[in-house]
């Protein structure tokens, strides 16, 4: 997973398991952790996206938020360092 882009997703705890369960279905696409970090106040999910497949991981994003999803903040960052604005 080391080449995979990390990504940032920001919501609750109680989200990130319907998250999971929705990106799940799109075999190869992306990996959510329950590894978070806090950041100005929001707590941040880590999530690796499969090389290539950084737009479609977007867009389904958008579609979640569109149908209600808590979803804030989506940032691309590096692994160790933790949130890149």
């Amino acid at each position: 997973m080391s080449d995979a882009p990390v990504y940032w997703i920001e919501t609750a705890e109680e989200e990130i398991h319907f998250i999971d369960a929705i990106v799940s279905a799109y075999d190869g696409l992306a990996t959510v952790r329950r590894e978070f970090k806090i950041d100005e106040g929001a707590t941040l999910f880590k999530v690796y996206v499969a090389v290539g497949m950084e737009d479609e991981f977007i867009q389904l994003l958008d579609r979640l938020r569109k149908r209600g999803a808590e979803i804030g903040r989506v940032i691309r960052g590096g692994e160790e360092d933790g949130p890149v604005p």
